[in-house]
């Protein structure tokens, strides 16, 4: 498999996870009502810990699927051009679900940035975001909100702990901390706007503004990598 072609997919599965928004979304509610009832230092620190929540579960997850493969690797179980070709089905898949369905569709939905998670469980998280109290509940708020995407995040993965693999042992956990790093510089994008006097009526302008854009790229991602990895079961 071409070290290029590797390279060009870890980056492909940095840039979706920079670039979906469920995290970000629940951030900014949670940071906006967390500077109308304290400090702006006690909001600002709470945010960090919303972001080591995201940190924590990306870093948890990611870290059990690279040794989860890396055993699978070892023993020869998986890993072969079916299996590669089967992940480009499912990012294809994926491609054309965020395309379609990862913002809320309909004439009402048009000026928000709804979601495709179940009003049920936007409600649990507006709830959680607007009584955070401490450090532990803000954590918790983080790590779940990463947790919700799983669906998106755990193909991406899988993929890039497969391209891992196969690079140079050196850079390894190299490539984890950057993709872990990757996944929170939206949250300290919407950090620093608050910090800058930004509100949330602003943000989410911008947002909604954004939304198609964001659609686009979370999408062609996802064919891109597609492409690769069927690309990369060809090769292998």
């Amino acid at each position: 498999m071409s070290v290029f072609t590797s390279l060009g997919i870890l980056v492909l599965a940095m840039l979706i996870q920079g670039f979906l928004q469920t995290s970000p979304s629940i951030f900014a509610i949670f940071y906006h009502y967390a500077s109308g009832k304290t400090s702006a230092k006690k909001a600002d620190d709470q945010s960090l810990s919303f972001i080591l929540g995201v940190e924590i579960a990306t870093a948890t997850i990611f870290l059990i699927t690279y040794f989860i493969i890396t055993f699978f690797a070892a023993e020869k179980i998986i890993l072969n051009s079916i299996f590669l070709w089967a992940m480009s089905g499912l990012f294809a898949a994926l491609a054309f679900f965020t395309f379609f369905f990862y913002f809320r569709l309909g004439k009402k939905n048009r000026t928000t940035t709804k979601l495709f998670i179940s009003r049920r469980m936007s409600e649990n998280f507006l709830y959680r975001a607007t009584h955070a109290k401490n450090r532990t509940d803000t954590i918790l708020l983080g790590f779940l909100s990463s947790i919700t995407e799983l669906v998106f995040t755990l193909p991406l993965f899988i993929i890039s702990s497969i391209e891992i693999i196969g690079l140079s042992p050196r850079f390894n956990f190299i490539f984890i901390i950057l993709y872990i790093i990757v996944a929170t510089i939206p949250l300290f994008a919407i950090r620093m706007s608050f910090k800058t006097r930004h509100n949330l009526a602003e943000i989410q302008r911008l947002r909604v503004k954004r939304k198609l854009f964001f659609r686009i790229i979370i999408s062609a991602g996802y064919v891109g990598l597609a492409i690769l990895t069927f690309l990369s079961g060809v090769i292998k």
